[in-house]
């Protein structure tokens, strides 16, 4: 299948937080904005409802898309410049160059209600660890974790979920952290890179919807978990001994995922929720942001995935 692509340009506003942090805003219009990635001066991400992937240069603010057949859940980079995809019900490589979009696996064909969302790459990138949730309204507990690898196939880590979120691995690479979102609970392992398998999962952070449920997160490199505080339009920072250390307000309603960006700065996409009223939708929501100056170290590169 053969995508289509666009070019835009996208408006940037600076500003400050209610904290007085500085803050750079991309009107970029989203309606589920999720799973930043920042690697090689360009920021990709998803918009889950569009449903489309796209790359922004903050630099210049230009902006390509490639329109998307399925709603998608999560992307990975790819060791040979391709793109993997979460769609509803597949995982699928782009290759940007020619538009072109194959799918390599469906991992739940017994649960046609439900949708992929979430999903990042191991350490060794060698695995791809992905979830799902149920998109029927439900809110069932239908959702999974998978582990992915491109020789060995897919299988199942965990199942009983509601919403599969979160994924973030330690400094060392032997901890995985994830949540389920509507539960409002983050989960540790240990990691076993070898066998793409989970240990030894326990429950080790709760924040209910005045704090802000769990979204997307990434682990810093002083092992402190930065998660999006969905319900309460923050960040909250945890230490690794679970306490909340920091909260960073922001100026929309529902931040989806936050990501580390250049020069101690990060990325946080966000969405519109379809209930809202037009009357209640702040014009900062479905943007994405950048908060200047936050983190005192970059983490390293994002992982690719080896296809081969």
């Amino acid at each position: 299948m053969i995508v289509p692509h666009s070019t835009s340009t996208v408006e940037t506003l600076a500003g400050r937080t209610e904290q007085g942090l500085a803050l750079r805003q991309f009107r970029v219009g989203n309606r589920v904005g999720e799973c930043p990635i920042w690697s090689d001066a360009r920021l990709t991400w998803i918009d889950v409802r569009a449903p489309a992937f796209h790359a922004l240069d903050p630099a210049s603010g230009s902006l390509s898309t490639w329109t998307l057949p399925k709603p998608v859940g999560t992307h990975a980079l790819c060791a040979d410049g391709s793109i993997l995809l979460a769609l509803r019900d597949e995982l699928a490589l782009l290759d940007t160059e020619h538009g072109c979009l194959r799918t390599v696996v469906s991992p739940e064909p017994d649960r046609p209600h439900n949708r992929l969302n979430e999903g990042r790459v191991s350490p060794c990138g060698a695995w791809f660890v992905f979830g799902s949730m149920d998109d029927s309204g439900a809110g069932r507990p239908t959702g999974q974790l998978h582990a992915w690898h491109p020789q060995h196939g897919s299988r199942v880590l965990l199942d009983g979920l509601h919403i599969a979120n979160g994924f973030a691995w330690s400094v060392d690479g032997q901890t995985f952290c994830f949540s389920d979102s509507k539960a409002g609970v983050v989960y540790r392992a240990r990691w076993q890179p070898q066998t793409g398998t989970l240990a030894d999962i326990v429950p080790w952070v709760t924040a209910d919807e005045h704090a802000g449920r769990p979204d997307g997160a990434f682990i810093d490199a002083d092992d402190n978990y930065w998660s999006a505080g969905v319900s309460a339009g923050c960040i909250n920072v945890y230490a690794p001994t679970g306490a909340r250390i920091r909260k960073l307000p922001l100026p929309c309603q529902a931040p989806s995922m936050v990501c580390p960006g250049p020069r101690g700065s990060v990325f946080v996409t966000s969405l519109v929720r379809p209930h809202w009223a037009p009357q209640d939708i702040r014009p900062e929501d479905g943007q994405l942001f950048q908060l200047l100056d936050v983190l005192a170290s970059e983490p390293p590169a994002p992982v690719r995935l080896r296809l081969t």
